[in-house]
């Protein structure tokens, strides 16, 4: 009996270590969104790979955000594929004026 409340504590353990984990990934979800914003913000159109670099992410998930944040309707996209250069389309709070 004693090892089914040790498994039935174990499964609460994962199920919550998921929900940490999980809550962890929106959080940097949103700071790095943030930080792509506050970027173009303070530097003006910028391609995605200047902002990769700048803020530290693949060039690949900067490129998610930046999709996300243009469907969102929070950034303006100029020019096709390659020569893309986004624009915030808004004004959105940067984190010095919260």
């Amino acid at each position: 009996m004693h090892l089914v409340f040790e498994l039935i504590a174990s499964m609460n353990e994962e199920e919550s270590d998921k929900t940490t984990i999980k809550t962890e990934n929106r959080n940097r979800n949103e700071e790095n969104r943030r930080q792509i914003i506050d970027f173009i913000a303070d530097n003006g159109i910028s391609d995605s790979k200047t902002i990769s670099k700048a803020i530290g992410l693949k060039p690949s998930r900067t490129r998610d955000y930046l999709k996300q944040l243009v469907d969102e309707g929070i950034l303006e996209v100029e020019g096709e594929y390659k020569n893309r250069k986004y624009r915030v389309k808004k004004k959105f709070p940067t984190f010095a004026e919260n």
